[in-house]
């Protein structure tokens, strides 16, 4: 079984892959947006593709911290766990 200083980092290391995918995929979203703009772009076009962004960030930034909080819960699960085995195993037997 893994130690508990494990456990941390493999959970910061998953913190940092799934910040790095949604950096990723916004760099993505923002340069495809754009890249579809025309020389000359219709005002209501600029408007619509913005907001189009928009909601594509909202939702990486919502997997994102739903990602965050599973993880966080997770290790303090099992920190918590291992407290509490720490605890049992000091305890006087009665």
């Amino acid at each position: 079984m893994a130690t508990v200083q494990e456990q941390y980092t493999e959970t910061v290391k998953q913190g940092q892959e799934a910040l790095a995918d949604a950096v990723d995929t916004w760099t993505k979203a923002v340069q495809e947006a754009w890249g579809r703009l025309p020389g000359t772009p219709d005002p209501n076009e600029v408007i619509d593709q913005f907001y189009a962004i928009t909601v594509q960030l909202l939702e990486v930034q919502r997997d994102l911290a739903k990602g965050l909080v599973r993880t966080t819960a997770t290790f303090a699960d099992t920190v918590k766990q291992e407290a509490q085995k720490a605890a049992d195993a000091v305890k006087p037997n009665a």
